[in-house]
């Protein structure tokens, strides 16, 4: 009798944790076999002897274990490894000026993972971002977005003031090009005013800054003379109010009052400062009248005992003098030749003199004789 051990069947499973892989990871199989004798003998399509593998296919593959146990039984298993592409990941760099965002757009991927936190990013300095990109089956890349932050320029703007109807100058500094908010660097502001200028870097960075014109009014001006009218010779007085200091033209004579004696009728101008520096002008008329007089005698020449007519022209009354007497015309009886003074008055008071020489011819001394002194009729 014989008697013939028929050992249990040979049962081979392969156990691993994942059939399915991202390029460039790694899977790991074991063979798991039972039934047959207590000793095995393993090989694997790649070659391997042991009863684990692991593998990094870059594209998916399919792995055999063969089996064998003492008796020279045979098993043998297959198991598909699926290796799944890992995405091309393109990511966006950029430049920002300090205090703005940016946005890190990128592609290639089903979803993304930021080292910021977000997408969207605003740093202070130059930064680098590390983006993952993950595709639909988990599988993972990393790119890398840089960031340049540039400074906003410092800039600095001049403020003033001016005289209402002047012009201001805005003269901005630390950027390389200028907008302002009035269109212009020269304004012309009626009231005080802020100015709005914004200065941009090579870079394209703005920064913003504001120009204060503070507008001063101009001195409320009057220019009065005491009096308006005066004779030549005399003297007037002429006032200025509302300024602070006052300089009066012709003459360059400085003073709120100044005295002025004209030998013409003048025109006079005030140009008076403002405590801020601000200039108004007036003027004034002064009136100097200068009355021409005329005196004329008809006759120029009279005989002893005779009257002439003395008459003045250019004023509005007149004294003749010697006698005081008064009138346009006047009649006088010299017995010898004389001169006359007349004085002539204008409206305004004002006196100018002319003289006039009256000659006065001596009668003629007329004697009478006979001869004889007495006769005999016929």
């Amino acid at each position: 009798t014989i008697n013939i051990t028929q050992p249990s069947a040979l049962a081979l499973t392969i156990n691993t944790t994942t059939t399915a892989i991202c390029e460039g990871a790694t899977s790991t199989f074991t063979a798991n076999v039972t039934g047959g004798t207590t000793s095995y003998s393993y090989i694997w399509s790649t070659g391997a002897t042991s009863n684990s593998i692991s593998v990094s296919p870059i594209s998916t593959t399919s792995y055999t274990a063969f089996i064998t146990d003492a008796n020279g039984c045979t098993i043998n298993s297959s198991i598909t490894l699926t290796v799944n592409a890992i995405p091309t990941l393109t990511v966006n760099s950029g430049v920002i000026c300090i205090g703005n965002s940016y946005t890190i757009s990128p592609s290639g991927a089903s979803s993304y993972t930021y080292s910021g936190g977000s997408s969207v990013v605003s740093p202070t300095i130059n930064t680098v971002y590390n983006i993952i990109g993950a595709s639909a089956f988990g599988c993972t890349n990393t790119a890398v977005s840089s960031v340049t932050v540039n400074a906003t320029p410092s800039l600095t703007v001049n403020s003033g003031a001016i005289c209402l109807g002047n012009s201001f100058t805005i003269s901005p500094s630390g950027a390389s090009t200028y907008t302002y908010s009035s269109g212009s660097s020269i304004v012309s502001p009626t009231t005080t005013s802020d100015y709005t200028v914004t200065g941009s870097s090579a870079f394209g960075c703005t920064n913003t800054a504001v120009s204060s014109i503070t507008v001063n009014a101009l001195p409320t001006l009057t220019a009065t003379s005491n009096p308006t009218v005066l004779c030549i010779g005399s003297t007037a007085t002429l006032t200025g109010n509302g300024a602070s200091s006052y300089t009066w033209n012709p003459g360059a004579l400085a003073g709120t009052t100044v005295a002025v004696t004209p030998t013409v009728t003048t025109v006079y101008t005030v140009t008076g400062t403002s405590a801020a520096g601000c200039v108004n002008t007036r003027t004034i008329s002064l009136t100097v009248s200068n009355p021409t007089v005329n005196a004329v005698t008809s006759p120029t020449a009279i005989c002893a005992g005779a009257s002439a007519t003395l008459t003045g022209s250019g004023a509005s009354t007149y004294t003749w003098n010697p006698g005081a007497l008064a009138g346009t015309t006047v009649a006088v009886t010299p017995t010898a030749t004389t001169i006359y003074t007349v004085v002539g008055t204008t409206t305004l008071g004002c006196a100018a003199t002319r003289t006039v020489n009256l000659i006065v011819n001596p009668n003629p001394t007329v004697t009478a004789v006979s001869n004889p002194t007495a006769i005999c009729a016929g």
